[in-house]
């Protein structure tokens, strides 16, 4: 738990009683933007989620205040939060494992993310918001609160086409790619936001050991965005490698796509590979960066083709 260990646990055991360190659980990632710990307590098993950017904090707390009950008991629920450095939360510990760490037959992979898309449904329909972004820990906007959905998604391409160009990271037709797909923004017009999990995979569902979807976790990049958005950010990529899987995933979502939804997609589809392109090259994570190439590469294609008969 680094120097802030000692701090951290007398919080704890002044907001929950007695605890007890049982492991660190805590993910590599670049940057350090987290870490976690299993604690046992008197009210039970429950984590000790850290973070070092205060903006992911807010996403998080606010998350599971104002969102996580949608999933019922598929969700951790929120216990204590610390709002002095070292920022921190408690939540409860869910039953299960974590899907990326497991091998399961195809089958049965399918059978879990059909029922990750059963309970992503709810989330979506459980509110409705008045602009797009992330939020406060208290729920206000945490940036400039933009209403339009239109608007937002452009402003999105904008920003990290800014971000790609400043460090030269992203190649001509990498940029003609955006730029064909700014144009289909338009199909986001009246769309309205709702909470979106933005982190919505494998590496943050559980299940449990007959290998039954169970729960999800993490609620760090959580906010108000259009519903497409839990649709498109997959860092494993199976929309290219397991479209299987994606498929029954929209299968217990319960809808299938309009042309416009269609137009929808690919845009968000091209907004996350752009995303990890650039910060993969800002925080040399190279091996992400090369998969968002990958993925705008073969996106060039649709890009073209619905572009040219929208």
């Amino acid at each position: 738990m680094q120097t802030d260990e000692t701090e951290l646990l007398a919080w704890c055991a002044r907001v929950l009683g007695p605890v007890e360190v049982l492991s660190d659980q805590s993910r590599e990632h670049p940057g350090d933007r987290t870490g976690a710990h299993r604690l046992r307590t008197d009210a039970g098993l429950c984590y000790l989620k850290t973070h070092n950017d205060p903006a992911h904090w807010h996403n998080e707390v606010h998350g599971y205040r104002a969102w996580a009950s949608a999933f019922g008991q598929s969700a951790p629920r929120l216990l204590a939060v610390r709002d002095e450095a070292p920022l921190a939360l408690v939540v409860t510990a869910l039953p299960g494992q974590i899907l990326d760490e497991l091998e399961l037959p195809a089958a049965q992979e399918r059978a879990v993310w059909r029922q990750a898309g059963a309970a992503l449904a709810v989330l979506h329909k459980s509110a409705t918001g008045t602009f797009f972004g992330p939020c406060q820990q208290d729920g206000t906007p945490a940036g400039p609160a933009v209403a339009d959905a239109e608007e937002y998604i452009r402003t999105e391409l904008d920003v990290w086409l800014g971000r790609g160009e400043a460090i030269d990271c992203l190649t001509p037709d990498e940029v003609a790619v955006v730029a064909a797909v700014r144009g289909l923004a338009a199909a986001f017009a009246g769309e309205l936001p709702v909470p979106c999990h933005r982190d919505y995979g494998p590496a943050n569902w559980l299940v449990t050991e007959e290998g039954v979807w169970s729960g999800v976790i993490d609620f760090e990049f959580s906010q108000w965005d259009v519903w497409m958005a839990d649709f498109t950010r997959y860092p494993n990529w199976e929309w290219i490698d397991r479209p299987d899987l994606i498929e029954a995933f929209h299968t217990g979502y319960g809808r299938a796509f309009t042309p416009a939804e269609e137009s929808q997609r690919l845009v968000c589809h091209v907004l996350y590979a752009l995303a990890a392109v650039v910060w993969g090259q800002e925080n040399d994570y190279f091996g992400f960066a090369a998969e968002g190439r990958r993925a705008l590469a073969l996106l060039a294609n649709q890009t073209t083709r619905r572009t040219e008969y929208r």
